[in-house]
C-alpha cells in the first residue's frame, strides 16, 4: 500500500497521520526537533524497508537557530563516525518509523483564536531590575491580578518610598498603572499593564481541555450519586477528600461506558433521530427557495 495524496489519512496504533500536514521528530529519531510534514507512506510488500512498521517518507525544514544546526551535526557526526556538516545531512526524503515523528495540527487550518489577557509587570529599583508576565482567559481575572499587585507594592514595595519625592510621577489606564522618578526612570519605576492577544488555539489544545473538563464533570456526577451513601459515614475527612478528586472514576467509568452496548445503541439512535430532523429542515428551506 503507497499512500500519498496530500490530506490521506492513515492510523497506526491510534494515532492518525495526514499527508502534507505538519510533523515534529521526536526524542527517538536523530531528527529530535525539526518540523517538517509526511510526504509518503508505504507499508505492506511496498516498503523499502525491513522493518515491522510502516515507513514514513518525510521532508525536514533545515534548522535555523545555530544550537539546533549545532546539535543536528553532533548527532549525525557521532552516528557516522566523522565530521558532518548541515550541507552533509540529508532532509528531504527521510524514512522514518511512526515512533519518530508527532503529528502536529496545521495552524493555517485553525479558525479558532480566542482572546488573552497578558498581565504584565516591569520594575527598577535603584538600579536593579525584573519583569513578569501571566496570562489569563478572562480580563476580570487579569484586573483582579494586577489590582492586587499594585496594593502590596503601594503598602510594601518601592512606591512608599517614592511617594514624598517631588520627582514622583504616577499615571494610571482602567488597565494599566505606571510610577516612576522623573529623571530617573530607568533606575526607579513600577509599571503594571494588561495587553489584550489572540490566541491560535490548535484542535489537540480543544480536545484535550474538553476531556479535562468531561473528567471533571464525571467526577461531580460520581458526588453527587455517593453523597447519601450511607458507607460515607465510614470513611474519613481525608479519604473521603482523595476519593472525590480520584482520577480512577473517570478511566473506569469511560472503560465501562465502552462496553455498555445499551448506550451506544440508544447514543446513535438519537444521534439519527436528529440527524434526520436537521436534514429535514434544510431540505424543507430548499424547497421554499425553489417555490419562492
Amino acid at each position: 500500500m503507497i499512500i500519498n495524496r496530500a490530506g490521506a489519512e492513515f492510523e497506526y496504533e491510534g494515532v492518525v497521520y495526514k499527508i502534507g500536514e505538519p510533523i515534529v521528530g521526536t526524542p527517538e529519531s536523530e531528527y529530535e526537533g525539526l518540523y517538517g510534514s509526511i510526504m509518503e507512506i508505504r507499508d505492506g510488500e511496498d516498503k523499502e524497508t525491513e522493518n515491522e512498521t510502516p515507513d514514513f517518507y518525510c521532508a525536514f525544514e533545515p534548522p535555523v537557530l545555530p544550537c539546533e544546526v549545532k546539535k543536528l551535526e553532533e548527532v549525525f557526526s557521532a552516528l557516522y563516525g566523522q565530521t558532518k556538516t548541515l550541507d552533509d545531512i540529508g532532509l528531504d526524503c527521510v524514512i522514518m518509523a511512526p515512533s519518530m515523528v508527532k503529528p502536529l495540527d496545521d495552524l493555517r487550518k485553525c479558525r479558532r483564536h480566542p482572546m488573552v489577557y497578558v498581565l504584565l509587570e516591569d520594575w527598577a529599583v535603584n538600579g536593579e531590575h525584573g519583569n513578569s508576565s501571566e496570562v489569563y482567559s478572562e480580563f476580570d481575572d487579569a484586573k483582579r491580578m494586577l489590582i492586587q499587585k499594585l496594593a502590596e507594592e503601594q503598602e510594601s514595595g518601592c512606591i512608599p518610598d517614592w511617594i514624598g519625592k517631588d520627582e514622583f510621577v504616577e499615571d494610571s489606564t482602567p488597565d494599566s498603572y505606571e510610577g516612576y522618578l522623573d529623571g530617573a526612570y530607568m533606575e526607579n519605576h513600577y509599571a503594571l499593564s494588561i495587553v489584550a492577544q489572540k490566541l491560535c488555539v490548535s484542535e489537540r489544545f480543544i480536545r484535550e481541555m474538553s476531556d479535562l473538563h468531561r473528567k471533571s464533570c464525571q467526577l461531580e456526577d460520581f458526588v453527587s450519586q455517593v453523597a447519601d451513601w450511607d458507607e460515607l459515614d465510614k470513611l474519613t475527612d481525608e479519604q473521603y477528600e482523595r476519593m472525590i478528586r480520584d482520577s480512577r472514576f473517570p478511566e473506569r467509568f469511560e472503560k465501562a461506558l465502552g462496553r455498555n452496548d445499551s448506550y451506544w445503541e440508544s447514543y446513535w439512535e438519537t444521534v439519527s433521530e436528529v440527524a434526520h430532523e436537521l436534514v429535514k429542515l434544510y431540505l424543507d428551506e430548499g424547497q421554499e427557495v425553489e417555490s419562492a
